[in-house]
């Protein structure tokens, strides 16, 4: 019984030895551990070492020996190759994360995974998903946020406004807001803080995150939301608008001055603006793709939007208009 007792006490030390001093890039040979467990109080040997090594084996815990840089073993991480496929997919696949995020993670799995493949993976594949521009957002915006919404907290904002000028222009101006966090979503290829305002805590909105320049987070607790955020994102699936083309285009659109903000949340892509001809009015243009949803978003907006060009576009929400 002895005997038993001391065997599973060695399988805890050798896990711990192999803990604390080992990893893919650290070998540790079966003379050190030897060396190790004697420090432990076990003197064993290699036959000793290779046996508890194969009893460790058939559980979930991996050990794995290797040949190079020296002989020895070392204890694998809790990542499995297909889970480590589908975090790097993900990562690479995402264009809600910044450069920044996927550094930070890219360093993270690095440092704290320990099968042989994650190196081969990410030094062999070229993402040309990730080649492609990233959100312009901060990370340091989004991490406060992210603290405000699970701490219940308020946050100070400052957030960027577009001021329509005689010439199709991008000039912005700088407000500063006081809001109460509710979430951060994900909607329409957006990414975006959902919120109420300090001085109007039931009325829910949506603001687009590379509008975000700062944010703080403040002692003063949020306010609490009860409704449908749904509605505050203005969510458009474009299951009902099925068009015949997807292209990418310049989008021209007209709307009421007070609008602005709605217009400037919905697109990562960068908007100008001008005045219009007629009073209290204003025009948005901006290269983007005509997908399913944006039409979907112009269909649900009929009644403060209307469609200038591209032509092919605005000829296809005429004859849907009529179908309605």
């Amino acid at each position: 019984m002895a005997e038993n007792i001391n065997a599973r006490t060695r399988l805890i030390c050798l896990i711990e030895i192999l803990t604390m001093y080992s990893d893919e890039k650290n070998i540790i040979s079966i003379d050190e551990i030897c060396e190790k467990l004697g420090e432990y109080g076990h003197e064993v040997s290699k036959r000793n070492v290779l046996a508890d090594i194969k009893l460790i084996n058939s559980t979930p815990m991996k050990i794995i020996g290797v040949n190079k840089p020296k002989k020895g073993f070392y204890l694998a991480k809790s990542y499995s190759q297909a889970s480590l496929h589908l975090i790097l997919e993900a990562i690479f696949s995402s264009d809600m994360l910044s450069e920044e995020d996927f550094e930070y993670i890219e360093s993270y799995l690095r440092s704290n995974t320990c099968l042989p493949t994650l190196n081969l993976i990410l030094d062999t594949t070229t993402s040309l998903n990730y080649a492609l521009p990233k959100l312009d957002y901060s990370t340091d915006v989004l991490y406060n946020l992210r603290i405000a919404v699970r701490d219940h907290k308020q946050a100070k904002l400052e957030v960027l406004r577009s001021v329509p000028e005689k010439f199709f222009s991008d000039a912005k101006t700088v407000e500063q807001i006081i809001v109460n966090p509710i979430r951060i979503v994900v909607s329409n290829g957006f990414l975006a803080l959902i919120c109420t305002r300090a001085n109007s805590p039931k009325k829910a909105e949506f603001i687009n995150l590379p509008r975000i320049k700062s944010a703080d987070v403040l002692e003063e607790k949020a306010s609490g939301f009860s409704g449908d955020i749904r509605a505050a994102v203005n969510f458009f699936d474009g299951s009902r608008s099925k068009a015949s083309f997807v292209l990418a285009d310049w989008l021209f659109i007209r709307f009421k001055t007070e609008y602005i903000e709605l217009v400037e949340n919905h697109f990562n892509t960068p908007v100008k603006f001008r005045i219009d001809e007629e009073d209290g009015y204003c025009i948005a243009k901006t290269f983007t793709a005509v997908t399913n949803e944006l039409i979907g978003w112009l269909f649900a907006l009929s009644d403060k939007i209307e469609v200038i060009a591209p032509t092919q576009l605005k000829n296809f929400m005429a004859e849907q208009a009529k179908k309605i």
